[in-house]
């Protein structure tokens, strides 16, 4: 598998914010230059020119974990947007059928997820319940081979060329440029911060506005 790749996957899995808000943050697209490079066709993006190796892995993968309709929609090389609308349907179906309210569930294009705990909880009771959410939202997402489409997608679009750039060092770009952290901040800083939700992972940062819209640039 391509390094870059394996490295982005890695990342994936390491940015979520173990919030009372559970914010999950997805590694899309973050930067302005890198979404006007991304492979996106009118029907959807492409991964077939320099992600054919990723996409045949994937894509097996999928199939052999029993995920017949996300490993479908790698058939072509092509990740359509109503694909990843239907996609994300399931998803937030799953997160129902658990008992979530799916009208408190905010989902992005690519994963970026929000579920806001039910109202008066304690901050106890709060703490508990985003820890049960995070499970709860990485079963949903494995049961439907989501994380592998999105990791594919988000890779396309920050890396259109897959020459190897590391995607963590174009998030922690736009997070300098937009003033969220200082230019001394570093990957490893970034591997911190995000295990351990501090930093620009932080609940309380996220929390506010000016912030959170800063954020939306980058993630």
């Amino acid at each position: 598998m391509n390094k870059q790749y394996g490295r982005f996957r890695l990342v994936k899995v390491m940015v979520a914010a173990v919030a009372a808000s559970c914010i999950l943050c997805s590694v899309s697209a973050c930067a302005s230059s890198a979404a006007q490079s991304q492979p996106q066709t009118s029907g959807g993006i492409d991964l077939n020119a320099h992600y054919g190796t990723e996409l045949r892995e994937s894509r097996e993968q999928l199939r052999q974990n029993g995920n017949d309709f996300a490993a479908g929609i790698l058939d072509d090389g092509i990740i359509a947007d109503s694909e990843l609308a239907e996609l994300n349907n399931r998803v937030v179906q799953c997160l129902g059928d658990l008992g979530y309210d799916k009208e408190s569930i905010t989902m992005g294009e690519l994963g970026e997820m929000s579920i806001y705990p039910p109202s008066g909880a304690t901050q106890e009771d709060r703490q508990s319940w985003g820890a049960s959410v995070n499970q709860d939202m990485q079963t949903c997402t494995e049961r439907n081979g989501a994380n592998a489409i999105w990791q594919l997608a988000s890779a396309a679009q920050l890396n259109p060329n897959n020459d190897g750039k590391d995607v963590r060092q174009t998030i922690i770009d736009c997070y300098i440029k937009q003033g969220i952290v200082g230019e001394s901040y570093s990957i490893d800083d970034y591997e911190r911060d995000s295990r351990n939700g501090t930093g620009p992972f932080s609940e309380a940062q996220r929390a506010n506005a000016d912030f959170q819209q800063k954020l939306e640039t980058c993630e």
